[in-house]
């Protein structure tokens, strides 16, 4: 038996056996052959072994195999004895370097041989085994399919097509990256890597010659030489080769043809092993395609889930604007308008306030003046009191007149039920000024209301107010993707902030200063009035100290008493006794409760007194009031004006936020599309651009993976038979296929003759060294 080397292409492999003349020789001899069946060495020698094998097969012309014998030669070189045993076809095995046989055993040739130099071994036998190509050959003469024999002798346009098919495919499980991150197995038909090429020589009766496949020369005697080159293994070509020519022929024949090839390792070969790489970096290419792809993909379902919390939050924002139009145009809008109308019916009270007041300071010195009347007439009484003490006698008869002047007065003074009446008078102001002042009082409530509004505008201007807030969520929008790219949209933003921060700023700042003239009116206001009520109640003390209990001073009579007293005291003047009546009169000194005449007429002056500085102090406040009126009404002036700018200007706002509220609503249906597409960019974009990664990684893969199986069965199976164990073995293929001239037996021999010398020649083209010790 024998061990076949099966490392195709792998130079320098070789195996020594090193010999020593002596004695002690056997032994060693012995062991060395006992442990390799391929050699033995003596003479210190060394001796290097190459086996080639030519496989040459004869076709007919359509290609069906005729006969195939294969050469093998051995090529030793060296100094020494070594043995051989190598694998060969033994069915009709002859020697070709003599007319000895050769020894066979166990199917291999065996031999002993000693070496000074270089010895060839050359033996041919028939091949029986199964070509690893198989050739098919078809003619077209005019169109027409035409057998090889009916070419010989014919005229016309002639198509040749020849279809070469590397048959050594054989199932393999190759593994490859899937393009994710992990391995896949698949059964693929790898056969043996073989590349070759086709000759042969059209004659001079070819014309017009053409072919898209081949490469084409002159051979110098008006025939064309043509080439066709053969990659018969995936994925860099194909197990199947096919290619022709045509030409026109004359007196036709077919030129023989020549195939010539060999098993490669595409991983070795200088021709093929760019090409092998170049499947493995699209195979590398393919994982990082899928790779960034699969990160792209993420990242636009990431952009798709951010496009919904956009979409979420424009809906909020559209919602928020339509509230806005809403409270603009039915609230704030008409809102501004009632208090437009408000502030002008206060600016036409407070101007009818200002008028009523003015014309109470002017009367008010006529009070004074009658005051001071009084007060004369007082004095006259007093002075004709002092006559009736005198004149006593006579009173009887001249105090009619006194008690109808006393009753006059008391008439007048009247009470405070009593219509048209001074007491009923004082008491109705101060009454009514009282209430007015009091807390919680209309003059409150106004200036309450004033404050109210001054507060709302001052929280409106206030930094973050809803002026500030309006201007904010305005401009906000401008943040968003589709109203910045949209010139009309940001127009509209733009105006509408202008509008907020200009006008309607501005007008609401006047309205609010315009109001706190009106409430620092107001409150003068009330503290002038309340002044004025301090002196109405002197006065309506003076008049009657009965009127306002608690406000009074009992101790004081008014008017009112004194005019009483004063009428009791004529009473007792006309009834009594002189010294009576002069008792009732009384001194200068008596008081009301000294109850004289004179008594009561003293507290009438003090009575008059106190309503003349009740009204001196009346006068004043009334002035000031006067003043506070004025410029209240001035401030109601303003406020009506800043209110009805403000109504304008919310008009516009309102106007400027139901556009805003469309334009949201345009943004909201745009942005709605924007899940939308992402999500079909993915399912249509980036998840297939993942998948073309992933089939690229894919194929690539696999087909890197048949190459480095095709290079392993290059490495394994690339002889026909085998190389003596530890020699470099190489194998070639030559296939000739007859032609037709009507010559079939001569070109046969030629063709055996021709065979024996490419052997020779196969040989020296394909010798590698490996060194036997």
């Amino acid at each position: 038996m024998s061990k076949v080397s099966s490392q195709r292409g792998r130079s320098g492999t070789a195996y020594r056996i090193g010999t020593r003349i002596g004695t002690g020789l056997a032994a060693g001899t012995a062991l060395c052959l006992a442990l390799s069946p391929a050699a033995a060495a003596a003479d210190g020698g060394a001796v290097s072994v190459t086996n080639t094998e030519t496989v040459q097969a004869y076709l007919d012309a359509s290609g069906k195999l005729d006969v195939a014998r294969i050469y093998e030669q051995l090529a030793l070189q060296g100094n020494g004895t070594v043995e051989v045993v190598n694998p060969v076809s033994t069915s009709g095995l002859r020697n070709l370097d003599g007319f000895g046989g050769v020894a066979v055993k166990d199917g291999a040739m065996v031999g002993t041989y000693t070496v000074s130099g270089d010895q060839r071994v050359r033996t041919v036998s028939n091949f029986d085994q199964k070509l690893p190509l198989t050739v098919a050959v078809s003619y077209t003469l005019d169109g027409k399919k035409v057998e090889p024999s009916e070419v010989a002798g014919a005229t016309g346009a002639l198509e040749v097509r020849y279809r070469v098919e590397n048959v050594t495919g054989k199932p393999t499980d190759v593994s490859y990256a899937d393009g994710k991150g992990g391995t896949v197995t698949s059964t693929e038909s790898v056969p043996i890597p073989m590349v070759g090429s086709l000759s042969l020589v059209l004659p001079s009766s070819f014309t017009d010659v053409s072919s898209a496949e081949a490469n084409m020369a002159g051979d110098g005697r008006g025939g064309t030489k043509m080439s066709f080159t053969m990659t018969l293994f995936p994925p860099i070509g194909s197990p199947v080769a096919e290619f022709g020519y045509k030409a026109h022929i004359a007196g036709g024949s077919l030129p023989p043809a020549s195939i010539t090839a060999l098993p490669v390792s595409p991983l070795e070969s200088p021709s093929f092993k760019g090409g092998a790489g170049s499947y493995k970096s699209g195979a590398e290419t393919g994982v990082k395609l899928t790779d960034g792809a699969t990160q792209i993909d993420t990242n636009l379902l990431k952009l798709r889930d951010g496009a919904g919390t956009l979409l979420a939050g424009l809906i909020q924002l559209r919602d928020g604007a339509n509230q806005l139009s809403g409270g603009l145009t039915g609230q704030a809008a008409p809102g501004a308008e009632d208090l437009s109308a408000g502030a002008r019916k206060l600016d036409s009270g407070a101007q009818q306030l200002a008028t009523g007041l003015s014309q109470a300071g002017d009367k008010a010195p006529a009070l004074i003046s009658g005051l001071s009347s009084v007060q004369d007439g007082l004095g006259k009484v007093d002075a004709g009191l002092t006559a009736m003490y005198a004149g006593i006698g006579g009173l009887p008869a001249k105090a009619q007149p006194l008690h109808d002047g006393i009753a006059q007065l008391r008439a007048g003074i009247g009470s405070t039920t009593a219509a048209d009446t001074l007491l009923y008078g004082v008491d109705q102001v101060r009454a009514g000024l009282a209430a007015a002042t009091a807390t919680g009082g209309s003059v409150d409530r106004l200036k309450g209301g004033v404050d109210q509004v001054k507060a709302g505008l001052d929280a409106a201007l206030a930094p973050g107010g809803s002026i500030a807030q309006a201007e904010g969520g305005i401009l906000s929008i401008k943040g968003v993707a589709s109203c910045a790219a949209d010139p009309i949209c940001m127009g509209r933003v733009d105006a509408v902030a202008a509008q907020i921060a200009g006008s309607m700023t501005a007008n609401t700042q006047q309205a609010s200063v315009g109001l706190a003239e009106v409430s620092g009116g107001m409150a003068q206001l009330k503290t002038k009035l309340s002044d004025a009520v301090v002196g109405l109640i002197k006065v309506e003390c003076g008049l009657s100290n009965t009127t306002l209990p608690g406000m009074c001073d009992p101790a004081r009579p008014g008017l009112l008493q004194g005019l009483g007293a004063l009428d009791a005291g004529v009473t007792e003047l006309v009834s009594g006794v002189v010294a009576q009546v002069q008792g009732g009169i009384g001194g200068v000194s008596d008081t009301p409760a000294n109850l004289t005449l004179r008594g009561g007429i003293n507290g009438l002056q003090d009575g008059v007194g106190q309503i003349q500085a009740g009204g001196a102090t009346l006068l004043s406040g009334l002035g000031q009031l006067s003043a506070g009126a004025n410029q209240l009404a001035d401030g109601t002036g303003q406020l009506a004006a800043g209110a009805g700018r403000l109504a304008d200007g919310l008009d516009g706002a309102a106007s400027g936020s139901v556009r805003l509220a469309d334009g949201l609503a345009q943004a909201v249906d745009g942005a709605s599309q924007i899940p939308d597409g992402a999500g079909r960019l993915s399912t249509e974009g980036t998840s297939q651009l993942v998948k073309a990664g992933q089939d690229t990684a894919l194929d690539y893969g696999k087909k890197y993976a048949v190459i480095e199986a095709g290079a392993a069965r290059a490495k394994s199976s690339s002889m026909a038979i085998g190389a003596p164990s530890g020699a470099a073995g190489f194998t070639a293929y030559s296939l000739e296929i007859a032609g037709v001239d009507g010559q079939g037996g001569k070109n046969l021999l030629r063709l055996v003759l021709a065979g024996l010398g490419f052997a020779g020649a196969g040989a020296l083209a394909l010798r590698r060294r490996s060194v036997i010790a």
